[in-house]
């Protein structure tokens, strides 16, 4: 999860992203002041819905 204080580029969670076999992440999500989108292996949400996610 990567939470943005502006809207800006995900560099860091884009690098994660492209590296499987060593991060064991295959998917994201970005909380910062947007709309609910996805964008290929990034799901972005606003920050009000963060009480919404929960571990799995």
């Amino acid at each position: 999860m990567e939470v943005k204080a502006s809207t800006g580029n995900t560099k860091s969670t884009k690098t994660i992203l492209r590296h499987p076999e060593k991060y064991h992440v295959d998917q994201a999500i970005k909380l910062g002041d947007y709309n609910v989108g996805r964008s290929e292996q990034i799901l972005t949400l606003p920050l009000y819905m963060a009480f919404l996610l929960r571990s799995v």
